[in-house]
Formats: C-alpha cells, sequence, structure tokens
C-alpha cells in the first residue's frame, strides 16, 4: 500500500508540473473574406486567410457599439482577439469592425 501511495503521490507530482496546453491570445487585422454561421476568414495583410470560431461568447463591437456575429461582413476591415493553440485552431473572443469611412 505504501509503495502504491508513494508512486501515486510521485505521478501526481510529476503530472502537475507538466505545462497545459499552450493556448494563447493571438492578434489578426485584416479583412473579412468569408462569414457563416460559425467562422469568419480574416485575410491579412501578408495575404494569410485565417478561419476563426465565431459564438454566441464572441464580443463583436464598431464605433463603441456592441453588436453580435451575425452583424460581420464581407470586405469589412477588422481587428480580431483569437485565442487557440495554432492559427488553424482559434476562435474569435473579440472582433472590432472599422467604421466604413476609416478602413485601411
Amino acid at each position: 500500500m505504501r509503495k502504491f501511495l508513494a508512486s501515486l503521490i510521485v505521478a501526481s507530482a510529476v503530472l502537475s508540473a507538466m505545462p497545459a496546453a499552450a493556448h494563447q491570445d493571438v492578434p489578426l487585422a485584416g479583412k473579412i473574406t468569408a462569414v457563416t454561421a460559425k467562422t469568419i476568414d480574416v485575410v491579412t495583410s501578408e495575404g494569410e486567410i485565417v478561419t476563426l470560431d465565431v459564438d454566441n461568447n464572441t464580443r463583436v463591437a464598431m464605433d463603441g457599439k456592441r453588436l453580435t456575429p451575425k452583424d460581420i461582413k464581407i470586405g469589412q476591415t477588422v481587428n480580431v482577439l483569437g485565442y487557440g493553440d495554432s492559427m488553424t485552431d482559434l476562435t474569435a473572443i473579440d472582433v472590432t469592425i472599422a467604421s466604413p469611412g476609416k478602413s485601411r
């Protein structure tokens, strides 16, 4: 029994010392190229197309006014804060739509 407990303690110490999955915040800026009920595609200034998941927790704003993901349209210039493990696994946390007269 003591050996089992000692093994259990060592295993839990090793597992707790391991880093968690490397989720990170990823800021993006670009134009919306595609919109579905669950995703948006943003093309960056480098020409990279990044697909982000959107959901009811995604915050969307323009000119300080709160909007919904349904208000995101193709062609809009946006700043997006994504969260995930990699550029191919991102969820949009914040989407700020540039005013039509302020597009880059």
